[in-house]
């Protein structure tokens, strides 16, 4: 099977034409950048000698209008390194976004990862002075073949020190850049723990843990701080060799040309003219060296979004299927989650038609979460199938069939945005009247109106919501746009009342439009609403049908347990009493 080429790889490749661009003005940059030389040269060998002030006015001017041209082209190649970097940064960042959310769903999403600080850190490499090293670094020979010409021994002695220089910055890369790995992983663990405990701030308080949980994030900040320290120093200690042996190169040069002219094989101006090649040609090795940190922090970071993008790549294009409206069929031999050493389900046989209502019951810890992220086609079971009008979930596009879903999981989750958009999903086309449908259906219209700014209130910024209310704006989430599989794993743990009576009249209401609705309970007055009932113990299906007979069942066996219980109770007694009198 042909694999799809990476976002990653693709965004990559639009920047070509920018980085020509870059290239192009970076050709008569390097160029331009010999003016100097050449002025000095000049005013050395023949403004000095002639004496003639109208001609060093002339040299002046003309190399004042070629700073100009070089500073407005300079100027140029930088505006578009910032727009190429805003161009990959946009590019990639929701393909790897859902890259990112696919990685999640597989329970492979580790701590410490964070994509989003990968796309920024190597945004900014693309768009900061890092990369115009690595466009002037092709000029090196150019500028070599100058002092070349100007004398073979200053030739040789910028060759010399070119390839040196190199050396170094080789093994500057060997030297660190597994330290750079460790203490991007060590900085990664830190950062997530502080989120975390940052977004549990109130559990953290009232359990008292924040000493703990700050103790904990401080050790594993130390832990960093020793490998971004170890890195700091190895990369500082060539960057300071870098810079003492280009100095000492620039004095070498200048000694070096002196001694020619002394011996009359070159002159005073060739002297300092070769001094300022030399250190435009050695420059950008010294800014490689110097900025050589960065550049492993971005190759780092584009592998690990390449990684991410083609380790959980996009959703092959699937056929259009007709929505259902049927009947759903749930056929799992054996099913858990992504990682789970041990299915959590077996054995779950049943199948609901338009309209039918069931309740999920069963102690905790039985399945019943993980076979609602199944019906909801979250998980994929490891063998067998949930169908929909004979369809499996796997055949439709994950999207179109999220259209056809409404799903309320235990912990309830809202996005930053308005109220309306949260209950529309974030479709890019919101239809209000069915946002008031799905308000109206979840009773939550006349709460949400009674607020400032109604539909437009936003979440977050301070703004705080109860649980039931949440909980609640989360049911008309999964009621909007009238789905056809609506499952709710306890959507009444933070219900009171009122809330309990709007989740009846919901699932009433989405049984009339010919709604399937699966509830995971353990609340019995759910039962009210629903006609089968599913039984669900230790990860198996021990009871399905309609609810009356599935309930009296379920009552006769724990009649029949309870009066074996007696029975033995009772012979147990009797024995006891034979032996005491005798």
């Amino acid at each position: 099977m042909l694999h799809r080429p990476s976002p990653v790889k693709l965004a990559w490749g639009t920047l070509r034409k920018g980085f020509g661009a870059v290239a192009f003005f970076s050709l008569f940059l390097n160029l331009l950048m010999l003016a100097g030389p050449l002025y000095m040269l000049q005013v050395y060998d023949r403004v000095l000698t002639s004496q003639n002030i109208d001609t060093l006015i002339a040299f002046t001017l003309l190399l004042g209008g070629v700073f100009v041209v070089t500073g407005l082209l300079d100027l140029m190649r930088t505006r578009i390194l910032n727009r190429l970097g805003a161009k990959f940064e946009i590019s990639v960042g929701e393909p790897i976004l859902r890259s990112a959310m696919r990685r999640n769903v597989q329970g492979k999403s580790t701590a410490g990862e964070n994509p989003v600080d990968d796309i920024n850190g190597f945004r900014d490499f693309v768009s900061g002075s890092a990369l115009i090293a690595f466009f002037d670094a092709p000029w090196i020979p150019v500028y070599l073949f100058v002092l070349y010409a100007l004398h073979p021994y200053l030739g040789f002695l910028g060759l010399a020190g070119a390839i040196f220089l190199t050396i170094l910055a080789l093994i500057n890369n060997a030297r660190s850049h597994n330290l750079m790995q460790q203490a991007s992983e060590a900085r990664g663990r830190s950062d997530a723990l502080f989120r975390t405990s940052e977004r549990n701030a109130e559990l953290a308080h009232a359990m008292g843990m924040k000493s703990d949980l700050a103790r904990r994030w401080n050790a594993l900040q130390n832990q960093a701080h020793v490998y971004k320290t170890q890195v700091s120093d190895r990369i500082a200690t060539f960057t300071v060799l870098s810079k003492t042996i280009r100095m000492a190169l620039q004095s070498a040069m200048l000694g070096l040309g002196a001694a020619l002219a002394i011996s009359g094989e070159t002159t005073a101006g060739v002297m300092i003219a070769a001094t300022i090649v030399l250190a435009r040609a050695l420059a950008p090795i010294d800014q490689l060296i110097g900025q050589w940190r960065t550049f492993l922090a971005a190759r780092g970071s584009y592998k690990k979004i390449y990684a991410l993008s083609m380790e959980f790549p996009e959703d092959e294009q699937t056929i259009t299927l007709p929505k259902p409206s049927v009947s759903l069929k749930a056929s799992i031999l054996q099913a858990g989650p992504p990682l789970a050493q041990n299915a959590t389900l077996s054995g779950i046989d049943f199948s609901l038609n338009a309209g039918d209502v069931v309740a999920v019951i069963g102690p905790s810890g039985s399945g019943k979460s993980t076979l609602a992220k199944m019906i909801a086609g979250i998980w994929t079971p490891q063998r067998g199938d949930v169908k929909l009008d004979g369809n499996p979930m796997s055949k439709w596009n994950a999207d179109e069939l999220g259209q056809m879903i409404g799903y309320l999981p235990q912990d309830v989750e809202l996005f930053d945005g308005t109220i309306r958009e949260n209950i529309a999903r974030f479709s890019t086309e919101i239809d209000d009247a069915k946002v008031i449908k799905a308000a109206l259906a979840a009773d939550v219209h006349e709460m949400i109106s009674n607020l400032n700014d109604g539909y437009e209130t936003k979440i977050g910024n301070g703004f705080h919501l109860s649980g039931g209310q949440r909980q609640r704006l989360a049911l008309a989430r999964a009621l909007y746009n009238d789905p056809f599989v609506l499952v709710l794993d306890e959507p009444n743990s933070d219900l009171d009342t009122t809330g309990e009576l709007a989740l009846r009249n919901a699932i009433q209401t989405a049984k009339a439009q010919g709604t399937i609705v699966i509830v995971m309970t353990h609340r019995p007055s759910t039962l009210q609403a629903v006609d089968k009932v599913l039984i669900v113990n230790n990860g198996k299906q021990t009871g399905f049908g309609d609810k009356d007979e599935i309930l009296r069942s379920s009552k006769r066996n724990v009649l029949q347990n309870n009066n074996k219980q007696k029975l033995t109770s009772q012979n147990t007694k009797q024995t006891n009493a034979k032996g005491v009198a005798q």
